[in-house]
């Protein structure tokens, strides 16, 4: 009976670990939940063999959350967001990677449309990260613009 057993265990073993298992469960990418909407990791792709990464973020009820980034089709970091309870929190980049401007935004959802639109002060960046000026944006609409 010894035998058969570790003879059936070393088969199961070697099935197991020579198979490749995609994530299940909560680290599956793009998934639906039973009503369409959207939930868990999330990722989009610029071709159809999902080989250049468009954007990567995390979907809770249809809603994105947490940190999202979105790629150039050349792979580098266009802008990453931070999504934080009543706000955005954005960071745009220059293709060299360094920082371009940084600042805030918010969506909001009305009954015939669902806006977005940056807010507050943004800080401006050359393309070697130093400061350059800031803007002040009030519901979309650049209010104030100025120096370092």
């Amino acid at each position: 009976m010894r035998p058969h057993f570790l003879v059936l265990s070393a088969l199961l073993l070697t099935t197991a670990c020579s198979r490749g298992h995609l994530p299940v469960g909560f680290w599956s990418r793009n998934q639906a939940r039973a009503d369409g909407s959207r939930q868990g990791p999330w990722r989009t792709y610029y071709d159809a063999a999902d080989t250049r990464l468009a954007t990567r973020g995390h979907y809770r009820r249809d809603k994105p959350r947490g940190h999202w980034q979105y790629y150039r089709p050349d792979g580098t970091l266009e802008h990453a967001e931070q999504y934080r309870r009543r706000r955005i929190d954005i960071r745009y980049y220059h293709p060299s990677g360094q920082l371009s401007r940084r600042g805030q935004a918010r969506v909001v959802v009305e009954p015939d449309t669902v806006r977005f639109y940056w807010y507050g002060l943004w800080q401006l960046y050359d393309s070697t990260g130093r400061e350059t000026g800031w803007e002040l944006y009030d519901k979309g609409w650049r209010a104030a613009r100025g120096p370092k």
